[in-house]
Formats: C-alpha cells, sequence, structure tokens
C-alpha cells in the first residue's frame, strides 16, 4: 500500500512535519556520536524507504503497540532507519540502528523527529501516560484507575459513553477520571517548586527523594482524601519530573516504613491543588463583549469545519463556500447563548488549559453553541472564550471550538459541571485523546 507521504520533498522530509534541520542533526549526531551530515541522513533514509527498512505500529484492542504493515487508517507510529548506529554498551552484542520515529496526529498529518533504537522505541511505546504519570503497560494503568474509583465517593460518572477512535491508543476505562489526574498532576509538578504559587510545596518526597506523594483532591466511600504515591522518574533541573506506577497511599506509619517519608513533613498532608486565586476568575460575564473578529471567524469556521467538529450540514456549507451563512448562524448562536448566560450564570463553565507550547497555563469559559436552536439536546460544540483586558475594558476572544467530551474534562477539573448541557452520560468519548493522545513518544 502506497504510504500517505508526500513524495515531492525528499529524505526526512517527505514523511511528515520535521522540526529544524540543525536540532535534527544535533540530536541524531549526539546518539550516534559520529558526524551527521544532512545530504547523508537523507539519502540514507531514501535508501531505508526503498528498502522497506521501516517499523509501522498500530495499537490493538487492548491498547499495547503491535507491529505490523503499513495501514493508512491504523498506523499510528512509523520509524525508518537512518543508517546511523548507537553503540551497544554491552560487549558482544552489534551496535543498533537508529530509527527516525514520526507520529500520526489526530489531523491525520505526520509530525516528528524523534531517535530510538528499535529497543529503546517499543520500551517507550509500551509506556502508557497520564500527562506526568506513568505506567509500564495500558493494562498496569487501566488495572489502577479501576481500582482508583472502586473507592471513590459515589455518585459522579467518570466514563464517557463509549465512541470510536480507530487507530489510536484506547483511554482507560475510566477516561474522564485519567483526563482529571493528568490535570491535577501537571499542575502541581509544574507549580510545586514556585514559592509565589498557592501550590508550593504540595507535592512531597520521601527522604531518599525515591517516592512522592500528592493530594488528587478526590475524595474516597468515608469523604477521605485520597492521595497517591509513586516513584519519582527523570527529575530535571527545573524539578519536573514523572510519577511512575501511582498508588494510592496508606497512612503515614506505612508512607515511613515502606517509603521512607518522614512523619513529620505529612503532618498536615499536602493540601489539594488549587486552579484559581478568587471565585470571580470562573464567572462568566455575560455583559463582556465577545470580539469575534474577521480572522476569529475565519479561524473558527475553517478549523472546525476541517477537524469535523461542525455538524455536516455545515461541513458541506463550507466546502461549497457558504462562509457568510455559517457566519451568520454561528453569530445568533452565541448571541442567544449570552441572552441564556444572563439569566444562568453556571450556564456558560470555566475550563483549565494546562501549559502547552511556551504558554502558560489558564482559565477559560466554554460557551455551548446551539446552531440550529435545538436547545433540550446536546449542543453541537463548545466554543472557548479567552478572558482579555485591555485597558480598563475586558473582552471575550473566542479561540477554537470543542468537542463535548474534550469540554467536559477540561471543565471537570476545576469543579463537576451542571448537567444542563454538559452530561457525561450522553458524551461519547471524543474520537481523539483531549492531550493529543499523550505524547507517545514522550521525554
Amino acid at each position: 500500500m502506497k504510504k500517505d507521504f508526500d513524495h515531492t520533498k525528499s529524505g526526512l522530509f517527505g514523511l511528515g512535519f520535521v522540526m529544524s534541520p540543525n536540532t535534527v542533526i544535533g540530536a541524531l549526531d549526539r546518539l550516534s556520536n559520529a558526524p551527521v551530515t544532512l545530504p547523508d541522513l537523507n539519502r540514507q533514509v531514501e535508501a531505508s524507504y526503498q528498502a522497506g527498512n521501516e517499523l509501522c505500529y498500530q495499537y490493538d484492542a487492548d491498547g499495547n503497540p503491535v507491529l505490523l504493515p503499513f495501514d493508512t487508517d491504523k498506523t499510528t507510529i512509523y520509524a525508518i532507519g537512518t543508517g546511523y548506529y548507537a553503540t551497544n554498551p554491552n560487549p558482544g552484542f552489534p551496535d543498533e540502528e537508529i530509527y527516525a520515529c514520526f507520529k500520526r496526529n489526530h489531523d491525520n498529518n505526520w509530525t516528528g523527529v524523534k531517535f530510538f533504537t528499535q529497543y529503546r522505541l517499543e520500551n517507550r511505546l509500551n509506556l502508557y501516560r497520564f500527562g506526568y504519570i506513568v505506567f509500564r503497560t495500558f493494562g498496569d494503568a487501566d488495572r489502577f484507575i479501576n481500582h482508583l474509583h472502586s473507592n471513590l465517593l459515589p455518585g459522579e460518572v467518570w466514563s464517557f459513553k463509549e465512541g470510536s477512535a480507530e487507530g489510536y491508543r484506547r483511554k482507560t476505562q475510566y477516561d474522564i477520571l485519567q483526563s482529571y489526574l493528568q490535570h491535577v498532576f501537571d499542575k502541581l509538578v509544574t507549580e510545586y517548586a514556585d514559592p509565589t504559587s498557592k501550590n508550593y510545596r504540595k507535592i512531597v518526597f520521601s527522604q531518599d527523594k525515591k517516592y512522592a506523594l500528592f493530594n488528587t483532591g478526590l475524595l474516597d466511600q468515608y469523604a477521605r482524601d485520597i492521595y497517591l504515591v509513586g516513584e519519582v522518574y527523570h527529575m530535571r533541573p527545573n524539578h519536573i519530573f514523572h510519577l511512575s506506577g501511582p498508588k494510592i497511599a496508606p497512612g503515614i506509619v506505612d508512607l515511613a516504613r515502606q517509603y521512607q517519608f518522614d512523619p513529620k513533613s505529612l503532618q498536615p498532608f499536602p493540601g489539594v491543588v488549587e486552579f484559581f486565586h478568587n471565585l470571580n476568575e470562573i464567572i462568566f460575564d455575560a455583559d463582556v463583549e465577545i470580539d469575534l473578529s474577521p480572522e476569529k471567524m475565519e479561524h473558527i469556521i475553517g478549523d472546525g469545519a476541517k477537524r469535523g467538529r461542525f455538524p455536516e450540514k455545515y461541513i458541506e456549507l463550507y466546502r461549497k463556500g457558504d462562509f457568510s451563512s455559517i457566519a451568520s448562524t454561528l453569530e445568533t448562536a452565541i448571541h442567544n447563548a449570552k441572552k441564556i448566560a444572563k439569566r444562568n450564570y453556571k450556564y456558560v463553565v470555566p475550563q483549565y488549559r494546562s501549559a502547552k507550547g511556551g504558554e502558560p497555563s489558564k482559565i477559560q469559559f466554554l460557551m455551548p453553541i446551539y446552531l440550529d436552536r435545538q436547545y433540550g439536546q446536546k449542543p453541537d460544540f463548545a466554543l472557548v472564550l479567552n478572558e482579555e483586558k485591555v485597558g480598563s475594558s475586558r473582552f471575550c476572544i473566542p479561540e477554537t471550538v470543542l468537542e463535548l467530551a474534550w469540554a467536559y474534562n477540561n471543565a471537570r477539573v476545576i469543579c463537576k459541571p451542571e448537567d444542563t448541557w454538559l452530561n457525561p452520560a450522553m458524551i461519547e468519548t471524543a474520537p481523539h485523546s483531549l492531550d493529543e493522545d499523550e505524547d507517545t513518544l514522550g521525554d
């Protein structure tokens, strides 16, 4: 089967989006301990492509990576031989070829590139991540999330209706709970060492620094706080680390005996994560003007239609070039949502957006959009709004549209939304992960 790569470009750059050539060369140079040039790399990649020296992985029904022939719809990780080798430190074993690895994102574009030997790549793919929380396999992650769910205070739905995510790694059984934990720990791990943050010192370490403990913000069946303890992995100079193999933490005595925690460091136990400073930050003001500029309108409609987040009839209008009809309908839907929000301050809900791509974390708002006024049913999507201040004036700037599963996951981090339009029992699992499928190739 012909692969869906751009064969008008040569070598590595025909396989997908690649970071700057200098960065690529530097990474491969360090791993191979040999001088690398871009012409040689591209020539050897072309030779590998022609010879079929490639590794194609997809995920099976149990969430595990499987090495199979390339499939346009199902292959998620593609790796190709570079012709460069990593020196094997074990005497008597041959050096291993280094592969250039690409990941297919949820827009069916290939992005890269990272370099691994096959052994290292398969170890990496077997890992399962909730952001900075790491498990050896998907099975370990799923067993953990099931055990945690069985201990929760009852009364809340922690999973969506089952949807389709063909070709991508499945989420655990309780996907809302998985996303919640990821956001909580991501927030804590980026702020626990910052004395100016309200989350300062809300991760506690054992005396030997091998284990870490934090408050999940969840309650157990007896309405007690649930804490997780896990191994500290890959601690960086900026204090960011991964938490490996977490478990529900026992009491202080067992934490001291089994994990070497100083009992004094757990008196009191760490508090819950805080995502905002005051309540005004999470209450939508329906009197604030929504600045829907032509550029934002073009982005929201174009991006939403291309990603399939608009209903099919509006996607068809987009294909025909009838942008004005979509824009007019969208403006009316926003106007109506503001009218409802003036009468119900909980209608537009806050969401937490994790720090990403160099941008800091922030609070945004999710506005339900009913393009055809089908109130009483599920909205078509949620419109993401950023609140910004210009001088003494405040504005809401539309940023993008989200499918409802994404919207609920983001909103649940701050608090459980009302079921007026964000009801997880009525929402199918997103066809792709909230987090662009946890960075499969990782750090």
